[in-house]
């Protein structure tokens, strides 16, 4: 079990980095330019709720009881929940399909939030076989 903590805690780490840095580095938005598109303000955004998801990865570190991994998953879910919702429905990508953050920035994030949720599924199913 431990060992099992051990994997999905550097998953967690890994894709909540992963999260926090695509809309400012490979699968950046639009550049700033003389406005603000809506693009800017969900990476903002996802750069919190990355952060937030890694450092949810690092707690999993400090315990192995069930309960507190319980805990920690259900936090990652909700987070894993705003990082597909905001560029799809909150805030969204700009309007024009043809720009970077809507071809390449928000499948990226779809992807990478789909990939958080079914982690922090499996191991909570995981750990609710083991009780």
């Amino acid at each position: 079990m431990k060992k099992l903590n051990f994997v999905f805690a550097v998953i967690f780490i890994v894709l909540g980095a992963l999260v926090a840095a695509a809309p400012y580095s490979f699968a950046h938005v639009c550049e700033l330019g003389e406005k603000i598109m809506k693009c800017h303000w969900t990476a903002r955004v996802e750069l919190f709720l990355g952060f937030s998801i890694a450092v949810f990865g690092l707690l999993k570190f400090l315990s192995s009881d069930a309960n507190f991994q319980l805990g920690l998953n259900f936090g990652i879910l909700i987070n894993a929940l705003g990082v597909l919702l905001t560029p799809t429905v909150l805030i969204g990508v700009c309007g024009m399909k043809k720009m970077h953050c809507h071809a390449v920035t928000k499948p990226t994030l779809i992807v990478f939030a789909i990939l958080i949720l079914v982690s922090a599924l499996a191991q909570s199913l995981s750990i609710w076989k083991k009780r």
